[in-house]
């Protein structure tokens, strides 16, 4: 995942969400996008980098005259504007994806994105940190203009409404992050495995990860990831992710594993 997004794309800077839309037009990019996002996903899966940096959206990082991604009405600033280029002509109810719907491949080439984009800048998978323009005004509190995208995916109806939309992203990107966690290939004798434990009865929403017990909140883990259990302090367990990150989860929510 560390290639997915060239690094000369992801400058130093203090950004704490990501906003995810769509362009509401054809699956090539136009010059207008270009001018609006951070990255851009065409139809075929290719990522353009948009004109504005991420770092001019970055206050403290700003040059003088330096244009910014004003991808959300009223919330530009430490926010990254990612949009797949499709549902040109597409209205929402009755629902009619119009002639260049959003695919499943682009979907999926953006949850790539989105979580390099989260691990790079060190943001944590939340309803208010990662999050769909549809989400903005209930997530945020910051008023929008019936921005609709993602209320419904072209490739799965059964999902319904902002909130269902962007928690199925939430849970794709927290596991992209997360990695799985393949057997090796000559299993360990028991009495050198360390426990371990997958994520059990937090969907749709994620486990917190924090940096002590009960302490600021570093991460999230989707419903069954896998973890290794490093140490206890009471109801708080240390875990290991299969990426090596290393905090502290409440123990309810973790199941052992055979």
């Amino acid at each position: 995942m560390a290639a997915t997004i060239p690094a000369t794309w992801m400058p130093d800077a203090d950004m704490r969400r990501i906003h995810i839309h769509w362009t509401a037009g054809r699956h090539k990019a136009n010059a207008t996008d270009l001018a609006s996002y951070h990255v851009l996903i065409e139809g075929d899966g290719k990522l353009l980098r948009g004109e504005p940096t991420i770092s001019a959206n970055d206050p403290a990082r700003r040059r003088p005259g330096e244009k910014t991604s004003s991808h959300t009405l009223n919330a530009n600033s430490h926010a990254i504007g990612v949009s797949m280029c499709a549902m040109f002509g597409a209205s929402e109810s009755p629902f009619d994806p119009g002639p260049a719907p959003l695919t499943e491949a682009q979907w999926a080439r953006m949850i790539e994105v989105v979580a390099a984009l989260a691990r790079r800048y060190r943001i944590a998978i939340t309803p208010e940190t990662v999050l769909s323009h549809a989400e903005v005004q209930s997530n945020l509190g910051i008023p929008q203009r019936n921005k609709w995208d993602m209320t419904v995916l072209p490739f799965d109806r059964s999902l319904r409404g902002a909130r269902a939309v962007g928690d199925r992203l939430r849970r794709e990107v927290a596991a992209a992050l997360d990695g799985g966690q393949p057997e090796p290939p000559q299993p360990l004798p028991d009495t050198l495995r360390l426990p371990r434990f997958r994520v059990h009865g937090v969907a749709p929403s994620t486990l917190n990860v924090r940096d002590a017990p009960n302490g600021a909140k570093v991460g999230a883990l989707a419903e069954g990831a896998r973890v290794e259990q490093l140490g206890i302090s009471g109801g708080w367990w240390q875990v290991r992710t299969a990426q090596g990150h290393v905090g502290w989860v409440w123990h309810t929510f973790l199941r052992a594993l055979a």
